[in-house]
């Protein structure tokens, strides 16, 4: 911007002088209303607290943490409000262990994943932004890879539950973000037929991750 010209004590005009422009959020790294964060990571899904009941074969049902990447974006509707969505296909394999017959595998399902969040970002202008956010997390089955011959039918139902998590956004320079983030969704429990018998599970799911963002 222009500076103003400047008058001399004498009524003579001073050289003309650049004002000092002003500091630009956005230019500056800043994540501010109007901003679009899209966020590339690779994560970890951990689930916790297992709990389950096989019938009528006993034994448990072991669902391990896999590796999976991860994208999503975030809307600043203000400088420290912010929407998050993600949306993804994700695959989860499922056994039994410890059952009448030993230990088996049941077979993998594919599900398309969502979650959505509010989030709150403490320091937006800075170049480490801390946030925390809250929502839900809904996973729909799409497909079912049983794990024959033992198992030839597999059914599970769709999943709606809390979410909360955790993070920061570091700049790197330019528009480009480091992201590290935590996120726990609390599932209700799933009831699902296998074969000719049925599984009740009950599990959370940690999800830890670290990527990279890019502001728009």
């Amino acid at each position: 911007m222009l500076g103003l010209l400047g008058v001399g004590v004498f009524g003579a005009s001073a050289p003309s002088q650049a004002a000092e422009p002003a500091a630009n959020p956005v230019s500056d790294g800043g994540l501010t209303a109007g901003s679009l964060l899209v966020r590339g990571r690779v994560v970890g899904a951990i689930p916790v607290g297992q709990f389950s009941r096989v019938e009528p074969i006993g034994g448990r049902v072991i669902t391990p943490a896999r590796a999976l990447p991860d994208l999503d974006a975030t809307y600043f509707l203000s400088d420290h409000f912010a929407l998050a969505g993600q949306v993804g296909v994700v695959s989860t394999r499922t056994s039994i262990r410890g059952s009448l017959i030993g230990d088996l595998p049941i077979g993998s399902t594919w599900s398309l994943a969502l979650t959505g969040a509010v989030q709150f970002h403490f320091l937006p202008h800075g170049a480490f932004n801390p946030y925390i956010g809250a929502g839900a997390g809904y996973t729909h089955p799409l497909a079912y890879e049983p794990a024959k011959p033992l198992i030839t039918e597999m059914k599970a139902h769709p999943q709606l539950g809390p979410m909360l998590q955790a993070g920061f956004d570091y700049h790197l320079g330019g528009d480009w973000y480091a992201n590290m983030e935590i996120k726990k969704i609390f599932l209700p429990p799933q009831v699902a037929r296998i074969g000719a018998g049925s599984a009740t599970v009950r599990f959370d799911m940690l999800i830890i991750g670290a990527g990279i963002g890019y502001r728009f």
